[in-house]
């Protein structure tokens, strides 16, 4: 059956080891509970994905009352085991079917999964002699530097003894020190010195940070906040290769989800009316819509698309373009043009909140810089980021796993394979390998 029986003995269960769980409360007397039972028969079906139970209040007296239902039939809804919706009366089948869109959408900070990923929070070079303060998937972060040239450190933004913020105190000794009392702390986490704490008595063991999983790797200073990362940090082995040479370029924050800029990366028809300024026409609206294929480490896309531009070349060319996105929220896109030239984009979207993404990019190119300087470089790719920002920051959050909350064309073909893809990801049914 699509939908289950729930009773005092498998409700929790149910609830608890399922994502998303829609729960029917309803009685064989009530009028409205018959006409609401097929509508969620078929939504059941249509969903398969979820769990779908049904409550006989009549039956199920002492359960049906822990749950403070007073009207039947009652809906409840429950994700990851909280219930985030509850109302009485009978839904027409296409107000539930958009209230189950709602409830899948992507809540980046509230996804359990995306904490077990690495993100680069700040590039190596900004994090020097002083505590820098970063918010990573809603969690205030510390990330400092306990000498010159040692790695970086991270932990949790919050003092143990009375919760300041450890980003507005000062490194001294290799000791990362709280501005509200003093304390300090080493690169491990663990307190060294206590100033209040009498002489000749043990550090007491609580005294110790919430230290984060922190390494560096292409110019950047990456965290994961769970210890046990689902995958290593990407390898993009051009970063090791003499032949390439690497142009660090800009740390921007953009007002819409890591989901939706990864999208607009990989969406080859919005060039030409969004870039039309910079490297786009709306001649060449009509696009192809290349090859998506799923991988271990999550999508790569193959594009052919022609353009107007290229940094500091107003001149028509075409890009064939190989972007490779690793799961969450990093893009590493390599494009070829005709004359050899090879410049190779790598995005890495990093989550501060639901709706707000901080855009660390660096670009590798396999020329010098006398054929063509970094300033041009930065200054085309700084001209373009504007361009999508202007559109991405208006944007409506959040961001939906549900591809029938829009309507698609040919050309959309990765931005569904994405969205398809994030939700196996948060439902279990893939993992990096």
């Amino acid at each position: 059956m699509s939908t289950h029986t729930l009773t005092a003995e498998n409700f929790d269960e149910t609830i608890t080891t399922n994502d998303i769980v829609l729960v029917d409360w309803w009685a064989s007397w009530c009028g409205p509970c018959r006409s609401f039972a097929p509508i969620f028969e078929a939504a059941a079906e249509q969903h398969a994905d979820l769990a779908f139970g049904k409550v006989d209040t009549e039956a199920q007296q002492e359960l049906a009352a822990a749950a403070g239902i007073q009207s039947i039939p009652t809906l409840m809804i429950f994700r990851e085991g909280v219930l985030v919706f509850s109302q009485p009366g009978a839904l027409p089948g296409h107000v539930l079917d958009d209230l189950i869109g709602q409830v899948r959408e992507l809540d980046i900070c509230g996804e359990p999964v995306l904490r077990r990923f690495w993100y680069p929070v700040a590039a190596s070079t900004a994090v020097t002699d002083a505590p820098l303060a970063r918010v990573l998937l809603g969690a205030a972060i510390v990330v400092w530097r306990p000498e010159p040239g040692t790695p970086a450190s991270a932990a949790l933004d919050r003092c143990p003894h009375r919760d300041s913020a450890l980003s507005i105190g000062w490194v001294e000794d290799g000791h990362l020190v709280c501005p509200y009392h003093g304390w300090e702390f080493a690169p491990c986490g663990k307190a060294a010195r206590i100033p209040q704490l009498a002489e000749g008595l043990p550090v007491p063991p609580r005294a110790t940070l919430s230290t984060v999983p922190c390494e560096e790797r292409y110019g950047w200073v990456w965290v994961c906040l769970d210890a046990e990362p689902l995958a290593p940090i990407p390898e993009i082995p051009e970063f090791a290769d003499d032949a390439w040479r690497v142009v660090p370029e800009f740390d921007w924050t953009f007002d819409c989800s890591a989901a939706h800029l990864i999208e607009n990366n990989i969406d080859p028809a919005h060039i030409a009316f969004v870039h039309k300024n910079s490297f786009g026409t709306p001649r060449n609206a009509k696009v192809d819509a290349g090859e998506t294929v799923r991988t271990p480490f999550g999508l790569e896309i193959r594009t052919v698309v022609p353009v107007e531009a290229r940094p500091g070349e107003d001149s028509p060319t075409v890009r064939h373009t190989t972007t490779q996105i690793h799961v969450p929220f990093l893009q590493v896109a390599r494009i070829a043009y005709p004359d050899g030239l090879v410049h190779i984009m790598v995005k890495a979207c990093t989550p501060i909140d639901n709706g707000t993404t901080r855009l660390l990019q660096t670009v590798l190119r396999n020329d010098t810089e006398a054929d063509r300087p970094a300033a041009d470089i930065i200054t085309f790719d700084e001209k373009v980021q504007d361009e999508d920002r202007y559109v991405l920051d208006r944007i409506v959050d959040p961001y939906p796993l549900d591809i029938r909350k829009n309507v698609h064309l040919a050309c959309d073909k990765a931005s569904i394979e994405l969205r398809r893809l994030y939700a196996e990801l948060l439902d279990g049914t893939w993992v990096p390998g």
